[in-house]
């Protein structure tokens, strides 16, 4: 696993180009004695391990693709594609999928039913691999799925499970202020979205602040403003790109129409005009309480009470969120932190990497799931 994750590591591919990674997966799966589909979902992999008997189906996922980050680990396997690293962890998914794969292989004749192994392309860019792969069949016949993602702050071997939502929604907002430019000095005659667009920002504070209950989790952020191009004109339009996330499907909708109607508002009272765009992105990760009990209670039989945590709820997105909507399962948490060795960094980071030796205790964990899940 430790070799694989290194040579994935050092050649990451960019969402639905993961070529390279998908060609050594279905290698390896195929040499391990597993039934293959290249190409799935257009660069993933499927792949099916059959018990002695027929029985449930369970679905194991990892997901392959990195991020567009420049590599400054300095690792002597760091990543030789330039602006591109694998900043996310998704190689050690894909090796503790691989791992799992070869461990439930040598267990075959004491397995009833099947282990799908979903190797998905595409989780770091909407709209993410995980649609294409369920429309592709992925899923079908599937009575529980269960995945993982690595966390650096919790340490290397320890596992976490939260019930019920877990990640949010992530939703892509694309707004133009039009007004009417024209001389700095002047102001009576133009229509400034500049100054429109200081008062939509604000407002736009209080889908959080007003509109939301204290007791539930959302962000709105604008991260980007663009307008103007001199210090003495006054521009056409401004436009800004933001984020929207949440922890509910109703404040999802509802944060919507409030977005329309606070942003029209405030532009028809200046007389400017907006155009709105909402891109939908991931929906609201929501983990089964029941296979989120079941998962927590076989890390404990496992490893035992002490590497098994409560994890926490995070704002950041997931598509895994769209194989739960469809089977019951759990995305939970795999520790990969070591302060000794100085392995501190967050995801997103140029310089994040994992204790390997968390690779072990993910392989066993999923393979650990799969068989307990078949035999349930």
């Amino acid at each position: 696993m430790v070799r694989i994750r290194r040579a994935i590591h050092e050649n990451p591919e960019l969402a639905f180009a993961e070529f390279a990674t998908g060609a050594l997966v279905a290698d390896t799966l195929e040499r391990t004695g597993l039934d293959v589909t290249r190409g799935i979902a257009r660069t993933g992999v499927l792949a099916t391990l059959n018990g002695n008997r027929k029985g449930k189906i369970v679905a194991l996922r990892s997901d392959m693709d990195a991020l567009p980050i420049q590599e400054a680990t300095g690792l002597e396997f760091a990543s030789k594609n330039a602006g591109k690293m694998h900043a996310c962890g998704h190689d050690a998914h894909t090796a503790i999928g691989l791992g799992a794969a070869m461990i439930l292989s040598e267990l075959r004749d004491e397995i009833g039913g099947e282990v799908r192994f979903l190797f998905q392309p595409s989780e770091e860019r909407n709209p993410g691999g995980a649609p294409y792969m369920i429309e592709e069949g992925a899923l079908d016949g599937v009575s529980k799925v269960f995945g993982l993602h690595v966390l650096s702050q919790a340490d290397a071997g320890t596992v976490g499970f939260c019930p019920g939502e877990m990640m949010a929604s992530a939703d892509e907002l694309y707004i133009t202020i039009k007004g009417k430019a024209g001389h700095g000095a002047r102001p009576q005659h133009t229509i400034d979205p500049v100054v429109v667009t200081a008062e939509v920002i604000l407002a736009l504070q209080t889908l959080i602040s007003r509109n939301l209950d204290p007791f539930a989790h959302g962000v709105i952020s604008i991260c980007s403003i663009h307008g103007g191009f001199a210090p003495n004109i006054v521009p056409n339009e401004v436009k800004l790109i933001g984020t929207l996330r949440s922890m509910s499907r109703e404040w999802r909708e509802f944060a919507h129409k409030r977005i329309h109607e606070i942003v029209n508002g405030i532009c028809f009272s200046a007389r400017a005009e907006a155009e709105i765009k909402i891109d939908l992105g991931y929906p609201v990760l929501v983990n089964d309480e029941t296979e989120t009990a079941f998962a927590d209670q076989c890390a404990r039989d496992l490893f035992g009470d002490d590497r098994v945590f409560r994890a926490e709820r995070l704002m950041g997105a997931e598509d895994f969120a769209y194989y739960l909507e469809k089977v019951p399962g759990t995305f939970y948490r795999l520790g990969i932190r070591n302060e000794a060795q100085g392995i501190t960094a967050d995801i997103h980071n140029d310089h994040f990497t994992i204790d390997e030796s968390a690779l072990k205790t993910g392989a066993a964990m999923q393979a650990y799931l799969a068989i307990r899940a078949l035999a349930a």
